[in-house]
C-alpha cells in the first residue's frame, strides 16, 4: 500500500494476536496441539501430528510480542487489536503456561503503556454507557439488528424474558466478602443469614440479581418456590434453578428483544491484567509493594471500596487473596474454568451438591434451594 506502509504490518500484527488467541485455548484446553504456521493442502491436514504444548506457547509469546511491536497504543477503528491487547494477551498466555516472569513482564508492559485504567464504577462496567471505556483491553463489538448477540436472552431471569441458562450457585455468593473484609464464616463478620446480602462486598449485588433486587422491566425479582412469580425456583426449566440470575451485561434497553443485543462483550480488560501481574509475581515470591497495589486498585475502585490488603502476607496468603479476588472480580467472565484446571483445585471447589439461595419459609424457618435433576 504506497498511500500507507505502515497499513500491511499492522494489518499482519492483527492477524497474529487472533491466531494466538485461538492457540492459547486449544493449548491450555488440549496441550499438545498441531501447530499450524503456513497454508497446507488437504492431504497434508490429514497427517498433522501433535506438538509439544510448550513449542505452542513458545510459539505464542513469539507471535504476541512481533504483534505488540506491529500494533498502535489505539485504533480508530474500536474493537481493533492494539499493542495493549497483544500484550495482555500475552500475559494471560504466560499465566497459564506457568511462565511466570514473563506474565510479569508482559503485564508491567501493559501498565507502563499509561493507555488503560480501571473503570470508576463496577456496577456500570457491564452497560451499554461504559462501551469502549479505558478498561477495556479487548472485546467483541456488536451493533443492534448489524450483528448482534442474544446475551440479555440467555443470562436474564425468566419473567425478563430470559432463560436463565448460565447461574450463580451458593459457592459463589459465599465467596464475596463482607464490607468489613470479613469471609461471612469468619467469627464477628457481622453476617445475618436471614439478611445475606446487606454488607457485602459491592460487586456481590453488582455482579448477581438476588431476592429483592428490581429487575429491568421494574418488578421486585422474588424467586422463592411458593412465590408464584415467573421466578419461582422449581417452577419450570427456565428458571434459575439456585434463585440467582446474573447481572453483568442484562441491560434493560435489551428488555423488549431479548435475542437483539448491541452490548460489547468484554474479553480482556485492565482488572485482569493487574491480578495477572499480581499472581505472577507471587508465584515467583517476590512480594511487594507493587503487588499491594495491583490488588488494592481493584479492591478499591471508587463504588467498590473493599479495605485494602494490609502488607506483611506470606507467599500462601497471597495466593490465596489473589485467587479470591479473581473468582469475584472476574465472576462469569470466562476464566474460572482456566483458573480452577491450572491451580488444580477441581477436587476441592467441584464435588458435593450444588445450592443456591437460602430463604424463609411460612413458620419463619431458613431453607435452602438445592439443585436437582440437573
Amino acid at each position: 500500500d504506497t498511500k500507507n506502509p505502515a497499513l500491511p504490518e499492522r494489518l499482519k500484527g492483527e492477524v497474529r494476536a487472533l491466531r494466538a488467541y485461538f492457540y492459547i485455548r486449544m493449548a491450555f484446553l488440549y496441550g499438545d496441539v498441531p501447530l499450524v504456521t503456513s497454508e497446507i493442502t488437504l492431504d497434508e491436514s490429514k497427517k498433522l501430528t501433535r506438538t509439544p504444548v510448550s513449542q505452542v506457547w513458545d510459539f505464542i509469546s513469539t507471535e504476541l510480542t512481533q504483534a505488540a511491536d506491529a500494533l498502535p497504543n489505539t485504533q480508530t477503528d474500536k474493537g481493533r487489536i492494539t499493542k495493549g491487547a497483544a500484550l495482555a494477551l500475552k500475559a494471560r498466555a504466560m499465566l497459564f503456561a506457568g511462565r511466570y516472569q514473563d506474565a510479569a513482564d508482559a503485564a508491567q508492559a501493559v501498565m507502563d503503556l499509561g493507555v488503560y485504567h480501571l473503570y470508576p464504577s463496577y456496577q456500570k462496567l457491564f452497560s451499554y454507557d461504559a462501551e469502549n471505556n479505558p478498561e477495556v483491553i479487548l472485546d467483541i463489538q456488536f451493533i443492534k439488528d448489524t450483528y448482534s448477540n442474544n446475551a440479555f436472552a440467555i443470562l436474564a431471569p425468566k419473567s425478563q424474558n430470559g432463560n436463565s441458562i448460565y447461574v450463580p450457585t451458593r459457592n459463589l455468593m459465599d465467596a464475596y466478602e463482607m464490607s468489613n473484609g470479613d469471609a461471612i464464616g469468619d467469627a464477628g463478620s457481622g453476617f445475618d443469614p436471614y439478611n445475606p446480602y446487606q454488607n457485602r462486598d459491592p460487586r456481590l449485588l453488582y455482579s448477581i440479581f438476588v431476592p429483592g433486587d428490581s429487575l429491568p422491566n421494574g418488578s421486585i425479582f422474588n424467586p422463592k418456590p411458593d412465590s408464584k412469580t415467573g421466578d419461582a425456583v422449581y417452577s419450570t426449566f427456565v428458571v434459575s434453578p439456585t434463585g440467582y440470575n446474573l447481572k453483568k451485561y442484562v441491560n434493560k434497553e435489551d428488555l423488549s428483544i431479548p435475542g437483539n443485543c448491541g452490548i460489547n462483550l468484554i474479553l480482556v480488560r485492565y482488572a485482569e491484567v493487574l491480578l495477572t501481574y499480581a499472581e505472577a509475581k507471587t508465584e515467583l515470591n517476590q512480594v511487594d509493594a507493587s503487588v499491594y497495589d495491583a490488588i488494592n486498585e481493584i479492591r478499591q475502585r471508587p463504588d467498590v471500596n473493599m479495605p485494602a490488603i494490609a502488607s506483611g502476607k506470606t507467599q500462601d496468603e497471597m495466593r490465596s487473596i489473589i485467587r479470591h479476588e479473581r473468582m469475584v472480580e472476574l465472576a462469569f467472565e470466562g476464566l474460572r474454568y482456566f483458573d480452577i484446571l491450572r491451580w488444580k483445585i477441581a477436587e476441592n471447589v467441584m464435588p458435593g451438591k450444588v445450592y443456591g439461595m437460602t430463604y424463609v419459609d411460612d413458620d419463619g424457618n431458613l431453607q435452602t434451594v438445592e439443585v436437582t435433576g440437573w
